[in-house]
């Protein structure tokens, strides 16, 4: 549950996040991120937001008309810097440098460990910057979500799955069960790029300004990897219909599984589970999170040291009172560590790893193995 009201005490002329409200009398509106239709709180507002692309950040505004750009506008002596997010495509950080001090607003993030020393603007020549509050996504700070498999390791049960699936007749299709329209590209890209099989979308609107997904995915039913979404008040429909129609062009019947991502039904499990897992006759689990781990959150908070950190989402079963009290270790004034140095670790390269019939033993799995609750 959000605890964000959509302003901070050091800057409490800008809101983020929250267009609704007090925050309908502010001089700045930053959006860090959408999922279409999500969040009440970002719509019904005609508000100036951020956001950012592979090449460039730009200044936006929106209506439901459509997008387009326009001029930076400067607030006084505030600078506002874009920070990559990893939450889903274009999603940002607020670093905000001014007279009442350095402050980070995280929004939804996804950051593997070691990633915030890689941020260059999060460092000042070789040091951390000097930031005084973090208002932070603690969306999965609670010890059952310590280690979260990272999305690699669940594109590669995703990818086994489906290539089994599918390649047994053009008549076997899968179907993405997503709960947002924004968020799951990575899969859709990866998935398209292995197979040359485009995913099956109701609108590509949506991406018109992002080519790099756009060529990935297609409004043509004619595929056999969907992530299509049932009308409005169809959310929950038994079985495994496919939003599209359960018939080939062709008329004939298709036989269809459903995979949802999800982070917190696997958090809520007491073994040791597989990234996929089957929990239904032609249903299944994929373990794949938009929101940093438990040790991640401890990672980043622990490379910036911040004076203060504020919460902005309250985990289930937990009290405001509860994360203020888990986040007071990571401050700078019960912390062990002080400013570090800024070591540049270079682009990470992706490299291909190929293993021989040598290598393999006898306790690899066809789907890669992860737990998620595995603080003691």
């Amino acid at each position: 549950m959000s605890s964000f009201e959509g302003r901070m005490k050091e800057y409490s002329y800008i809101s983020l996040d929250r267009f609704d409200r007090e925050n309908l009398h502010s001089r700045a509106y930053f959006l860090s991120h959408c999922h279409k239709g999500k969040d009440r709180t970002r719509r019904g507002a005609r508000a100036t937001w951020w956001w950012e692309t592979r090449s460039e950040s730009t200044l936006g505004l929106s209506e439901r008309t459509g997008w387009w750009k326009t001029q930076i506008t400067i607030l006084e002596d505030v600078v506002v810097t874009l920070l990559p997010a990893g939450h889903c495509p274009g999603s940002v950080m607020f670093l905000i440098e001014g007279d009442q001090g350095t402050v980070l607003y995280t929004g939804d993030f996804r950051l593997a460990e070691g990633e915030a020393a890689r941020m260059e603007f999060l460092h000042a020549g070789n040091r951390v910057k000097d930031v005084q509050s973090v208002y932070l996504d603690t969306t999965f700070f609670d010890p059952r979500y310590f280690a979260i498999p990272s999305r690699e390791k669940c594109l590669e049960g995703i990818r086994e799955l489906v290539k089994d699936w599918i390649t047994l007749s053009p008549y076997h299709v899968v179907w993405f069960n997503c709960k947002a329209a924004y968020g799951y590209e990575y899969l859709f890209t990866n998935l398209c790029e292995e197979f040359g099989c485009q995913v099956h979308i109701n609108s590509v609107k949506m991406f018109e300004m992002m080519p790099d997904i756009l060529s990935h995915v297609t409004t043509s039913r004619e595929t056999q990897i969907h992530a299509c979404r049932h009308p409005n008040g169809e959310e929950y429909i038994k079985g495994n219909r496919l939003p599209c129609g359960s018939k080939s062009p062709d008329g004939k019947p298709l036989h269809i599984i459903s995979i949802k991502p999800s982070t917190m039904w696997f958090g809520h499990r007491t073994r040791r589970t597989s990234v996929v897992m089957r929990v239904g006759r032609s249903s299944y689990r994929a373990c794949f999170s938009f929101h940093s781990s438990y040790s991640e959150i401890k990672d980043f908070m622990s490379h910036i040291c911040p004076v203060s950190i504020y919460p902005n989402v309250i985990p289930f079963g937990k009290t405001v009172q509860d994360l203020l009290e888990m986040l007071k270790p990571l401050c700078r004034e019960n912390s062990r560590k002080g400013f570090v140095d800024y070591r540049p670790l270079g682009t990470l390269k992706r490299a291909k790893v190929e293993y021989t019939s040598e290598g393999m033993s006898e306790h690899t799995h066809k789907y890669m193995t992860c737990k998620l609750s595995t603080y003691i």
